[in-house]
């Protein structure tokens, strides 16, 4: 009978530890994979219609629009980078530390996705230190500046499909085709060959995680060499090569990041640019770049506040689901559609209301998760009080200090308690008295 008893309170107090699970509404569409691409020297100035840009001796400068970049999903409007220089950027932005060392980076995105089954795949024009490049399963890397001339190079670990290794190699072999036109023609497609060869990746991964950098670097090329005309044309060029991998994404269920390591500063309207000398460095059109999310689980919106590159892998791995082990110096961007609210220490017929609609209700005791809900005010009900909380995150609300228990729980759990006890009490006290006999 005591052992039964001790059973008994056992599963109490495991039943009464145990979350309910509510669904509210929306449910969990994680994407199939990520692309982070990483367009070098592209400054939100003048992409943004929220910015203007403006050369150091005050001439303003036209922009340009890009619909596949400002068209859709999750863009923040206000983000910038600790440091506009390609190689230190692109480590703050795959680690989540504004004063990494590109050359002993530490964890990434790609150290937190692999541990998850994830393949690391991605496709570099420049810019990247070799610690980078050993992340990856799989790289096809140009590491030359020249437009011309130049060719890729494949690497692979053991584990690399054979079909991704063909992949990339054809890829390698089709960088000179892009690349050959004089002039303009020859930027844009260098950054289109780069945005292609990502679109058939992606179309070649159906049912395999993956996690893919992707740095198109022509932009950047444009701006020192060609001056603000010849930036802004290639920055244009950018909308269909940057179409076609958005909807490559699309059907393959696959999360698209779009952003920048860097802007570009213009002397005058005239002049070459440059982004990491001194007399540019500290210039709203060398640090603002653009972030845009494009995928599952990402809300429509445009996101106010003053954002930063750090906060760029945090909020990659949240829209993954993929533990936030990163010390990163970032916090995810809210962006997502449904967010999740637990309930600590409240008793059971526990309700949540949105204005005068009750979306959920619960019955067990102490602990409670609502999953789904959409950003907004909601009021929780529960033992004839009720508490206002703000849905713009994932968040926990303790409404008895740390236990999880109501106060009918803990009472009967008490009762069960003295019971056992007093029963233990005289199991020994029969045995000693059939002793003395």
């Amino acid at each position: 009978m005591i052992r039964s008893l001790l059973f008994l309170l056992l599963l109490l107090l495991l039943t009464g530890s145990n979350a309910a699970d509510i669904q509210v509404g929306l449910t969990d569409d994680s994407p199939g994979g990520a692309v982070i691409v990483v367009v070098d020297g592209l400054g939100a100035s003048y992409v943004y219609p929220e910015h203007s840009a403006y050369a150091l001796d005050g001439t303003p400068l036209p922009g340009t629009v890009l619909f596949n970049l400002t068209g859709g999903g999750a863009r923040a409007v206000d983000v910038t980078v600790p440091v506009p220089e390609t190689t230190k950027s692109h480590s703050v932005l795959i680690s989540g530390n504004s004063k990494v060392n590109p050359e002993a980076i530490g964890p990434t995105i790609f150290d937190m996705a692999r541990q998850k089954g994830y393949l690391c795949l991605a496709v570099l024009e420049r810019g990247d230190s070799m610690p980078v490049l050993q992340k990856m399963d799989a790289v096809l890397y140009l590491g030359d500046n020249a437009l011309h001339g130049a060719e890729p190079t494949p690497g692979f670990r053991d584990n690399v499909p054979a079909g991704i290794r063909v992949l990339f190699q054809e890829w390698r072999d089709k960088f000179a085709e892009y690349t050959s036109p004089a002039g303009l023609p020859g930027y844009a497609g260098n950054n289109a060959w780069g945005l292609d060869a990502a679109a058939d990746i992606v179309g070649h991964l159906p049912g395999q995680p993956f996690v893919m950098l992707v740095n198109v670097g022509a932009v950047d090329s444009a701006g020192q060499n060609l001056g603000a005309n010849g930036y802004l044309q290639t920055v244009q060029a950018l909308d269909l090569p940057l179409g076609r991998l958005k909807e490559a994404c699309r059907k393959n269920n696959v999360l698209l990041v779009i952003t920048a390591d860097h802007g570009m500063v213009f002397p005058d309207a005239k002049g070459k640019g440059g982004h990491s000398a001194e007399k540019y460095s500290a210039k709203l059109e060398a640090l603002r770049v653009p972030l845009v999310f494009v995928g599952p689980g990402v809300e429509e919106l445009n996101l106010g506040g003053r954002w930063s590159e750090m906060d760029i892998a945090p909020t990659v791995l949240g829209l993954l689901n993929i533990s936030l082990n990163l010390t990163a110096e970032g916090n995810p961007l809210p962006i997502r559609e449904g967010y999740n609210l637990r309930v600590l220490g409240a008793p059971a017929g526990v309700e949540l209301w949105r204005g005068d609609v009750k979306v959920a209700n619960g019955n067990s005791d102490g602990d409670y998760s609502f999953r789904g809900l959409v950003r907004g005010i909601y009021t929780l009900k529960a033992g004839g009080q009720s508490w206002q909380v703000l849905v713009n995150g994932d968040q926990t609300m303790d409404l008895a200090g740390k236990t999880p228990f109501s106060g009918d729980m803990k009472k009967m759990i008490g009762i069960i308690l003295i019971l056992a006890i007093n029963l233990v009490g005289i199991a020994l006290i029969i045995r000693i008295w059939k002793r003395g006999e």
